[in-house]
């Protein structure tokens, strides 16, 4: 009888370390499957967040000669034009905030237009940033070209400073503190 029992226990034993080595596994399966769904969620909650803050950093940049040449980029969707000031070519009607302008192509790392640019007309209707007149400032208009009065309706303007500060006197001695920039005629 002794050997009786002796056998029996040696297999309820084994039972109850089987059944709590599978307790384990399965806690540990749990804990693993729901931190494999937490982690996902973070990571569709952070692509999500990055995706959502950079919609208009999406848009496509080209200058007003890239513009110009490709017709497949006048069909009205938007997108951001880069350039300079074209001289001289600056409107706007007393009392109003509608400007109009036209934009060519900026020098690199110098004032003003590159040599035979062609000018792409723009209108804007809002206040126009401080450096807009800048002639050492690149200005980036986001909109969409109008076919119809073969114009660059702009949305917003973007200004960026130049990459070297040069003071408009240091370029112009002649120039009095407080007067315009001869031959500008902005």
């Amino acid at each position: 009888m002794q050997s009786e029992n002796y056998t029996n226990q040696p297999a309820v034993a084994a039972v109850s370390v089987a059944t709590d080595s599978d307790a384990d596994r399965s806690a540990w399966r749990s804990h693993r499957t729901r931190l494999i769904i937490l982690a996902g969620v973070v990571a569709l909650a952070v692509a999500y967040m990055v995706y959502a803050a950079f919609p208009g950093n999406a848009l496509y940049f080209v200058t007003v000669s890239e513009f110009l040449n490709d017709p497949g980029l006048q069909d009205g969707q938007t997108l951001r034009i880069a350039g300079a000031l074209a001289p001289g070519t600056f409107r706007r009607d007393d009392g109003s905030t509608r400007s109009r302008f036209a934009l060519g192509d900026k020098r690199p790392d110098a004032p003003g237009l590159t040599a035979g640019s062609p000018r792409l007309q723009a209108s804007y209707v809002g206040v126009l940033p401080d450096l807009f007149f800048n002639p050492h400032s690149e200005i980036i208009l986001e909109g969409r070209y109008d076919a119809e009065h073969r114009t660059f309706a702009t949305d917003n303007i973007l200004v960026k400073c130049p990459s070297k500060y040069q003071s408009l006197p240091a370029e112009n001695p002649d120039l009095a503190p407080g007067a315009g920039v001869p031959g500008a005629n902005y």
